[in-house]
């Protein structure tokens, strides 16, 4: 059986080993070349940090001793993985995926494999060839192709304009930067300006909540506190039934007070009390935490001290002189840097994945309803999207083999998918249809129930209730476990 997997990063590396482990001939291809041992940082945003704490930035089969460790640490560990289950050779670095198509034949779309067009990278006058595989895994990141607000007057401003993708050493440097954005890689930045740059602006629509390191007033990792299932208990309850156990039904009342004082904790953890209270979250924990990430060093002694000016407000235009704000007040740049998200689309495919509102319709977060050997790794996001991307890979194998549990038919598949986005339209709005957001076990648990496998790891029950349940080394060992006898 030949598999093709697009994407060299976190998510196609753990398919191909995956796919491998069961027989497979696996090719992955992937865009950006080699360079000094490591890829090129196509996905690797110098500057940023990496928000998983021990053992949740790590696959099930190769521990990781790492802790907000930096991209370039973080990619060398990847790049390790990929080296050590064999995964590296079959790499084509520097090789663009412009088409995949499904075969003519008889059956349902993909029935017959599908062909795949590729080529060189920078090379347009390169021939295009055509590979056929029986199975595609698009595994090319959901945080690719960028997305970078049309804002009228940009032919106004002399200065440079990047996302936060395109951002390298040396780009802030004794210049004025004006970082666009709420999210994770926005405070990243706008706190590495305040240490480089001549001036350091972040612009936000509005706060996002940001978690620290550790809670419980700085005592405790984050992980003993959300990565548990006593903690996820407190969320809203999960969208699948067959996933929601006793806790989960802990009376909504009793959840609001946990809640009040979880976020009482969190303003004080992360930093945001010593901040003035336009720089704090509007809204009380759980909402939009599915939009929340680890709070970077420095960031809330950076506008303490005033190196860094913090704007809450949407941006209206550009000027001769940067931007102008919704609020009227305009600021100063040299650079501005847009960390406004990406958009989830596959220019290279050639049918369609979404529906009308952008969501991606895929059962399970991994396979469009109508559609034969062909599969999706990464869109099921969740926080610790290591270890998501793993157990994705294992599903989608049995998918491939016919070894699941149970599926639906294709009608049953687009009411599973309904189903799921109605819920995460209310639960966890604004997510695209692709992110779980907090609910990491939850989202294990699906996927081990549909491959017959026990979704409890642990020996006791206060073990499973009470230590940390999102980390990959409970899960080795399952291409093994599914092996037929």
């Amino acid at each position: 059986m030949r598999a093709c997997v697009v994407g060299a990063g976190p998510a196609g590396i753990v398919t191909a080993k995956v796919l491998l482990e069961h027989g497979f001939e696996v090719t992955v291809f992937d865009k950006y070349e080699r360079v000094g041992g490591i890829w090129s940082p196509g996905g690797c945003y110098d500057g940023l940090s990496n928000q998983s704490a021990l053992h949740l930035f790590e696959f099930a089969d190769l521990p990781n001793r790492l802790r907000f460790a930096s991209s370039v640490d973080s990619q060398r560990y990847l790049e390790d993985y990929a080296r050590t289950f064999g995964v590296l050779d079959r790499v084509r670095p520097g090789t663009e995926v412009t088409s995949i198509r499904p075969v003519d034949g008889p059956g349902r779309v993909g029935a017959s494999g599908w062909l795949v067009e590729h080529r060189p990278v920078g090379d347009e006058g390169a021939p295009v060839r055509r590979d056929a595989f029986d199975h595609v895994v698009v595994a090319s990141g959901a945080h690719h192709h960028v997305h970078v607000p049309d804002l009228p007057g940009r032919e106004s401003f002399p200065g440079t304009v990047l996302h936060a993708n395109e951002v390298r050493s040396g780009t802030f440097a004794g210049r004025r930067v004006v970082v666009v954005g709420g999210g994770k890689s926005a405070l990243d930045l706008a706190t590495r300006a305040a240490r480089e740059a001549a001036s350091a602006t972040l612009v936000q629509r509005r706060v996002n909540w940001m978690i620290p390191e550790r809670l419980l007033l700085g005592t405790v990792g984050y992980r003993w506190i959300l990565f548990t299932r006593l903690g996820e208990a407190l969320l809203p309850r999960y969208h699948d039934p067959a996933c929601v156990r006793p806790i989960d039904r802990l009376d909504d009342r009793v959840k609001r007070v946990l809640w009040r004082i979880v976020t009482r904790d969190m303003l004080i953890s992360t930093g945001f009390t010593r901040l003035p209270e336009r720089l704090r979250p509007t809204r009380p924990l759980p909402f939009h935490l599915a939009h929340a990430g680890v709070m970077p060093r420095g960031y809330v002694r950076a506008v303490r001290r005033g190196r860094l000016t913090a704007e809450v407000s949407a941006v209206e235009a550009y000027t001769d002189q940067g931007l102008r704000l919704a609020t009227g007040r305009e600021v100063a740049a040299d650079v501005i840097v847009f960390a406004t998200g990406h958009r989830r689309v596959f220019p290279f495919l050639d049918l369609r994945v979404h529906d009308d509102a952008g969501r991606l319709r895929l059962y399970r977060g991994i396979v469009p309803p109508d559609v034969d050997r062909l599969g999706f790794v990464g869109f099921r996001q969740i926080f610790n999207n290591i270890m998501g991307v793993e157990l994705t890979a294992h599903w989608l194998a049995g998918h491939f083999l016919g070894t699941l549990r149970a599926t639906p038919d294709e009608r049953g598949m687009h009411e599973a998918v309904d189903a799921r986005l109605a819920w995460q339209e209310r639960v966890l709005p604004g997510t695209g249809g692709y992110d779980y957001g907090p609910y990491d076990i939850h989202s294990a648990d699906e996927l081990m129930h549909d491959m017959g496998l026990p979704s409890r790891r642990t020996g006791n029950v206060l073990a499973e209730y009470l230590l940390p349940g999102g980390v990959a080394h409970r899960y080795r060992g399952l291409t093994a476990s599914r092996r037929p006898r």
